[in-house]
């Protein structure tokens, strides 16, 4: 749509308790993304005009939407496009992908409008962080669809305007260098091209509905891999009903290898990138586990195909989630190895329960994405912790991993977060909200502000099943609470509130849940895992790991509070000696009461001093030498371990089975050196 402004003056308007007066828009228009048509007539689009207002009158776009039809004293008429007349096609032509570069091609047909404005979005969906793909988009020109130039300008640094001057089409013609490997965004060279549509393609606000076909010109023995469907008569032809679909179906074109299997009569293809020494049938039986496992879970699989993008590489890790694939990214020891080859089943496991939860169920802060700005939701632990709880938790379930090794896997999650101080300040409610500024925006005093509401989120979502199952006597779990939530809010309604959430956790539970979600997700309140992981016949505390007798005594250790790399302080940790005497990140230690610290030797020195040992530290700050005294302080030795209850009951063990589909399995072993749990309760 699209509106003339002029420049006559505004009379006073009133939203809500603000009120407002300005002689005239004309500075802000000029200074705004119009084209003049003569003294006082601007015109613009939707977008324009939503800008206008909040530089003029102070309106959020949330203002906008509600109060659109106050009048501002601007004359304005609306002219509405044929949209369903408008055709979109895309070319992705790579003719020297050695040179990490992407020639982009967008056509638009059937316009009616004056302008055509086009935008590339400033994040992912998936990563919560605003990463301005913009920057490596160059040669942008527009042209009609019979060639000749048509004016544009860049009106933000992720939005172009085009000037159609009566064309019924526009064709915007652009180079990206993509070289953005690990942030899984867009990576081109020799033998492959990766494209994550949000980081490539621009799109119309106006169209983002409206249908597109994309059209792949690579080397001719590439293949394609994506979840988007291929035109019939040209498999270089893909299609896409949405914008939004395009996004969330990243394209791997490239040098490849394919394995097909299928579950639930569909088919699901993983696609390799990269060389690895790994057994395909292997692959493909673990792989189907998993699927089998989650879709016994959530109910009927909300695919018709689904694929998994590989991509294996020296120092990959991590994966994005996409509507019917995945994009994720591994070294080859993880494949070749069987240790760590279960590892990176964890995050198989992860990305594909995304495949409901946030691909199909989302907050309402993230449905629908606005790409062009952050997306805020107190629920991120919902989306991301609560996958992270399931994720092992499903491994175990399908028979992948034992249930020892899943006790230790949750064991390592337990111990990170309670020696992190960062507990006791961010809830986790906060921790999702802020993703944008802190979780990635992380600073050396990170661990003493904030919690990952990845990890918090899991050991919550770990306590909120076991609440459940309690208060139903084991007849309701958090895999009910999530049924529930797919049936009733579906992809493309507005999403469901903190309300929601609750609502059916009460639903569930037949108890009110008021007190968990204010201790737990709106506060920071210590977690009772402790009574959790009982009620299943199993327990939680501090043991003492240590291989040599030699070397250790039950009890507390010295503690400095710092982390190292190398003799580089990376964190300074708020509940440690070296916070209180000025240790700062960045310095670097050379010595301790004037005996050299060698590279990784600082462990071993603190062990043979006691807490309330008088120290002085050795250490240059920029190129100063600096004497730090210190006392340093004590922590208890160990680590927080689960472990299996020697006196767990038949209804403990009933319940544990419930839990985790599994039989209880466990020997009963001696316990190991020293149990420390009455030492400290954090």
């Amino acid at each position: 749509m699209e509106l003339y402004v002029t420049g006559k003056p505004l009379s006073a308007w009133r939203s809500g308790e603000r009120a407002c007066r300005h002689s005239s828009v004309i500075e802000c228009a000029e200074r705004g993304p119009f084209w003049k048509l003569d003294d006082d007539r601007w015109l613009g689009n939707f977008g324009s005009l939503r800008r206008l207002c909040q530089r003029v009158a102070g309106y959020s776009k949330g203002d906008l939407m509600r109060a659109i039809d106050v009048t501002l004293g601007l004359s304005w008429l609306w002219i509405f496009q044929a949209i369903a007349q408008v055709s979109i096609d895309y070319t992705v032509s790579l003719p020297a992908p050695q040179t990490q570069t992407v020639e982009i091609r967008c056509r638009f047909s059937g316009l009616t409008g004056n302008i055509l404005e086009l935008k590339l979005p400033v994040w992912r969906p998936g990563k919560y962080q605003v990463l301005n793909p913009a920057g490596t988009l160059y040669n942008f020109r527009a042209t009609d669809e019979d060639g000749k130039m048509l004016k544009s300008r860049k009106t933000d640094k992720s939005t172009w305007s085009i000037l159609l001057g009566g064309s019924s089409g526009a064709i915007a013609s652009y180079s990206l260098y993509a070289n953005s490997l690990v942030d899984r965004t867009r990576h081109v060279d020799d033998t492959h091209a990766f494209l994550s549509g949000s980081s490539v393609f621009l799109y119309a606000p106006a169209f983002r509905d409206q249908p597109i076909r994309v059209h792949v010109e690579a080397p001719g023995d590439w293949s394609i891999g994506t979840g988007l469907k291929s035109d019939p008569t040209n498999p270089s032809v893909l299609l896409a009903d949405s914008y939004d679909i395009l996004v969330d179906s990243p394209l791997e074109i490239g040098k490849q290898s394919r394995h097909l299997f299928r579950v639930h009569d569909r088919p699901h293809e993983i696609i390799v990138w990269g060389k690895a020494d790994y057994d395909p049938s292997e692959l493909m039986a673990d792989f189907a586990a998993i699927v089998e496992d989650q879709i016994d879970l959530w109910g009927q699989p909300p695919y018709e195909r689904y694929v998994f993008l590989i991509h294996v590489g020296p120092g990959l890790r991590g994966g994005t989630e996409h509507l019917n694939s995945t994009i994720m990214q591994t070294t080859r020891e993880h494949l070749e190895d069987p240790k760590l080859y279960k590892e990176f089943l964890g995050l198989v496991s992860h990305e594909f329960f995304h495949t409901w939860n946030i691909k199909q169920i989302r907050p309402a802060g993230l449905s629908p994405y606005e790409y062009q700005e952050e997306n805020y939701t107190p629920l991120l632990w919902l989306v991301e912790g609560t996958t992270s709880y399931y994720d092992d938790l499903s491994l175990a379930r399908a028979g992948l991993i034992e249930p020892k090794e899943y006790l230790e896997r949750i064991s390592k999650l337990i111990d990170a977060f309670r020696r992190t101080p960062g507990r006791r300040v961010q809830s986790l409610a906060d921790a999702s909200f802020d993703v944008w500024i802190k979780f990635t925006h992380p600073t050396p005093d990170s661990p003493n502000r904030t919690i990952s509401f990845y990890s918090k989120g899991a050991l919550v979502s770990l306590l909120l099943d076991q609440f459940i199952r309690e208060s139903t006597s084991d007849q309701h779990s958090l895999d009910n609470v999530l049924r529930v939530l797919y049936e009733r809010y579906p992809l493309g309604e507005s999403g469901y509130q903190v309300a929601d959430v609750r609502a059916v956790v009460e639903e569930i539970a037949g108890v009110s849940c008021d007190t968990f979600f204010g201790d737990y997700v709106e506060g920071v309140m210590p977690l009772e895992l402790e009574a959790a992981l009982s009620r299943v016949g199993l327990k939680l505390d501090l043991q003492d790991e240590s291989e040599s007798d030699e070397e250790t005594t039950a009890g507390d250790e010295a503690y400095l509070g710092i982390t190292l790399k190398g003799n580089d302080v990376v964190n300074v940790l708020s509940d440690g000696p070296a916070y209180a005497a000025g240790v700062m990140a960045g310095d670097e230690l050379v010595a301790i009461d004037a005996r050299k610290l060698e590279p990784d030797s600082l462990t071993k020195q603190l062990k043979k001093l006691g807490p309330g040992s008088e120290i002085t530290l050795t250490l240059f700050r920029r190129d100063q030498l600096r004497h730090i005294p210190l006392v340093l302080g004590k922590r208890p030795r160990g680590k927080w371990t689960v472990s299996v209850s020697d006196s767990a009951t038949t209804e403990q063990k009933a319940a544990f089975k419930s839990w985790m589909h599994q039989d209880w399995v466990f020997e009963v072993t001696a316990p190991l050196k020293s149990n420390l749990s009455e030492k400290w309760n954090p």
